[in-house]
């Protein structure tokens, strides 16, 4: 049985957790298709509220013009979409869809949709929980972020609100 694309399609760019495997299928179903991606005019940051204290923090992304994010494109359907509103809280305000121009393959470029925090979720940066961080780096390596990437996400992570 084949899966093909259709006009309710659309492509995802994950740069947090969602980058894990595990945690896109347990919250969106099968993955139909991932591409390694990234876009430029943006820096990872550690600034979105938590929902769950424990947490501390979760991912995000700030305009940085001379900057890039790493992350994963994904092929998701509608259904995949309204999932993944929910588990980031669009409704209420946590996360908001954002179009998005990502460059994949050999400079080939894609449109996407991606969640960046409300402005009313963005605290300081600061540490992220060692689980939270795991998830994300899991999904940096399983789809094969570049190694200075994934070095820079852990300096980052660990530095917290001393990041300049």
């Amino acid at each position: 049985m084949s899966d093909h694309s259709n006009s309710e399609d659309s492509w995802y760019f994950a740069y947090g957790s969602n980058m894990s495997i595990r945690r896109k299928v347990k919250r969106t179903g099968i993955i139909r298709e991932a591409v390694l991606a990234r876009l430029k005019g943006y820096r990872l940051a550690f600034n979105k509220k938590a929902a769950r204290v424990e947490d501390n923090v979760y991912a995000n992304v700030v305009v940085s013009p001379s900057d890039e994010v790493w992350g994963v494109a994904y092929l998701c359907n509608a259904e995949a979409m309204n999932d993944l509103d929910r588990w980031e809280g669009v409704a209420s305000g946590n996360y908001q869809r954002q179009s998005v121009q990502l460059i994949v393959r050999k400079g080939e470029t894609l449109q996407a949709v991606m969640y960046i925090a409300d402005d009313d979720y963005i605290v300081g940066e600061s540490k992220p929980s060692d689980k939270y961080l795991n998830h994300l780096l899991t999904g940096a390596q399983e789809h094969g972020l570049p190694p200075d990437y994934i070095a820079m996400i852990k300096r980052i992570a660990n530095q917290g609100n001393e990041q300049s």
